[in-house]
């Protein structure tokens, strides 16, 4: 409502000053009137609607006083169209009568976000560039970073957070971001916490990076090419690669992620050169040897090379041989993960991200670097007496496995050894605090999912090497229920001809209990002998499959819908579940088992009484007594029947 000032109410001032011409009495009184309101919360709408209308071309001085005194008294919000604040003061600081000392005032008075949202694209090119000068001022140079940066931001960081910037105030912040480590040794410093305190600036520089780049991802290229030549440059591939990867453009995700394992090359010749020197070499012999791979290397990785290996006082040269596998293993653990795995890529709550690379770009990115392991993998050789031991040294192998196109007999050979290698190192694991445990559960998984991929003989697509099989021999029921139709048809026309592993694809509906797909009766058709091996299942399914009621039901289900299923395999059926068995009515008994039940019966009244008080039932033993020979006893009055044995 209007202050005791007012003549009229504040709405209504607002609607008429809106349609209003410059001069106009109502544009007077509307100014008039928007003296007494300028400092309430009521005024915003007023002032707005005086300068957007009557007093667009020209305004007094305290008009637009007023207007930003309104407009940054008002609470900010992120939803800025609610309040009209931010627009109120846009309207008074790109007025043409907007004086300059008032606009640098204003600004100097807007905290940062508001400052930010001042200096989005739809702003006029003046006002933008007032709000990049005022960040200058507010951000002289850029300070060193520091994981404290993350949680009280510079202004710059703070301006970036806002969508949508002008080049201008854009340029300005990027400019001004915490930029490189303090790498000075503090007093008293070690140089165990001097290291601990760079690595943390380090990843605390990558998070601040990637928060940039999600809120922009149409300026990546923008930011690489403007970077080019600096550390800061090698932190944005790393980021866009391994942080936010589906907001990357194709082309450019591809040319990212090909550069990264172009530097592969630099890893590689030293694990060959470290090998050189183990067997005998001198360093000097070592340098003229790899002389021509040395010099095509870029001044950085050869100045690494041969400051850590080539000098007489380098470091072991065990360690250089590791570098190759250690660089893919690192590699796999951190920024190719998300593309190696597009599914892993979500927020905390809700469905995977939408990744702008289609499916079959990442697959052939995901090939590239199976390609690139493989060389790796020719360097590898047992850790040491204890085995591996982290879930980082088996990712790479898996996702090698399941990214190549063709598993070679060479591959298979050794990736048998990482897996005995592996298992020695899990048989001497000690997990004590939650981290520790977490890996050794991704470590189980991944060397049980390693070891079923190697285990099937037979070529697998690198589609369905994901959720392999392992050995068809060894493969389990409830393994087999747990994959999607299409690894399970794979699977099966890869081992064709095998009826001891069609019998357990068919006992896994039973433990699927709604699989739709494949059919049912397509499995069985896989059979060389379908009748056989339908009515041997059912009539030894408490020791081929076991389980509880919905086993049972979901088995019957299947054979009571098989077309011409024979009598004695219906009777064969655990009684209970067979007359639980469900007709063409939710509530109805299955007429094909009323009409066994019929025939066995017949008019004997005390037939049907012992039927009646037979020992079946829906758990225990008694559960997997069969139809048929509950319907003999009760017909026969002989004794009743034993339950089969279990497994």
């Amino acid at each position: 409502m209007a202050t005791d000032e007012t003549r009229l109410p504040v709405e209504f001032l607002a609607t008429v000053a809106a349609g209003a011409d410059a001069g106009s009495a109502a544009a007077r009184m509307a100014a008039e009137q928007a003296r007494a309101v300028a400092d309430s919360q009521q005024g915003g709408p007023l002032l707005a609607a005086l300068l957007d209308k009557p007093y667009r071309d020209s305004a007094p001085a305290w008009l637009l006083e007023a207007a930003v005194t309104n407009g940054l008294r008002q609470t900010e919000s992120e939803y800025e169209y609610l309040t009209g604040s931010t627009s109120l003061v846009v309207l008074a600081l790109i007025h043409p009568d907007c004086d300059p000392a008032l606009r640098a005032d204003a600004l100097h008075r807007c905290s940062d976000r508001r400052l930010g949202s001042l200096g989005t694209a739809d702003r006029p090119a003046d006002l933008c560039a007032a709000v990049a000068d005022e960040l200058r001022r507010r951000v002289p140079q850029p300070p060193h970073m520091t994981p404290e940066l993350l949680k009280e931001p510079t202004s710059a960081q703070v301006v970036l957070r806002t969508g949508r910037l002008h080049d201008a105030v854009f340029e300005a912040a990027v400019a001004l971001l915490p930029d490189g480590l303090d790498r000075t040794r503090l007093e008293d410093e070690d140089s165990g916490a001097w290291s601990d305190r760079i690595r943390a600036a380090f990843d605390a520089w990558g998070r601040m990076w990637s928060a940039v780049l999600e809120r922009h991802s149409d300026r990546h290229s923008q930011l690489i090419d403007r970077t080019a030549g600096t550390t800061a440059n090698r932190v944005i591939r790393g980021q866009l690669l391994g942080s936010v990867p589906w907001t990357v453009e194709p082309k450019l995700l591809r040319q990212i992620a090909l550069d990264d394992l172009f530097r592969f090359g630099a890893a590689m010749l030293t694990t060959r050169i470290c090998g050189f020197l183990q067997e005998g070499s001198s360093k000097e012999e070592a340098r003229q040897h790899f002389a021509a791979e040395l010099s095509a290397l870029d001044e950085t990785d050869r100045r690494d090379i041969e400051f850590l290996h080539l000098r007489d006082d380098g470091f072991d040269t065990d360690w250089g041989t590791d570098s190759a596998v250690s660089w893919v293993s690192h590699a796999a653990d951190g920024r190719w993960r998300l593309v190696l795995n597009p599914a892993e890529a979500k927020p905390a709550y809700g469905d995977p991200h939408a990744w702008q690379s289609h499916a079959d770009e990442l697959a052939d990115l995901g090939r590239h670097f199976a390609e690139t392991a493989v060389q790796a993998l020719r360097t590898w050789k047992p850790k040491d007496l204890y085995g591996i031991s982290r879930a980082a040294d088996l990712r790479w192998i898996h996702a090698m496995l399941v990214h190549l196109p063709e598993l070679t007999p060479a591959v298979e050979t050794t990736v048998r050894l990482v897996i005995r290698d592996a298992r020695r190192g899990r048989s001497g694991l000690q997990s004590y605090d939650y981290k520790s445990q977490d890996d050794r559960r991704q470590f189980d998984e991944l060397l049980d999912a390693i070891t079923r991929i190697v285990a099937d003989p037979a070529p697998q697509p690198p589609a369905t090497r994901r959720g392999a099989l392992g050995d068809p021999e060894e493969v389990t029921v409830r393994s087999l229920s747990a994959v999607t139709a299409v690894v399970l048809d794979a699977y099966l026309d890869r081992h064709a001809g095998d009826d001891e592993l069609v019998e357990k694809a068919l006992l896994s509906f039973a433990w699927h209990g709604h699989r739709s797909e494949p059919a049912f009766t397509s499995v069985l058709a896989r059979h060389s002998d379908p009748q056989r091996a339908v009515h041997t299942l059912t009539r030894e399914l408490r020791h081929r499959l076991g389980g509880n009621p919905s086993n049972r039901e979901a088995w019957a289900r299947e054979i009571l819908a098989l077309p011409a299923c024979p009598s004695e395999t219906i009777l064969a059926l655990p009684a209970w579940t067979a007359l639980k068995a469900r007709g063409h009515h939710y509530n109805s008994t299955h007429p094909t088992v009323i009409a066994l039940v019929e025939a066995a019966l017949g008019d004997d009244h005390q037939a049907w009484q012992r039927f009646a008080d037979s020992p079946i039932g829906n758990s225990g033993p008694n559960a997997w007594l069969r139809l048929g020979d509950i319907l003999t006893a009760a017909a026969d009055g002989t004794t009743w029947p034993k339950p089969p044995t279990s497994r």
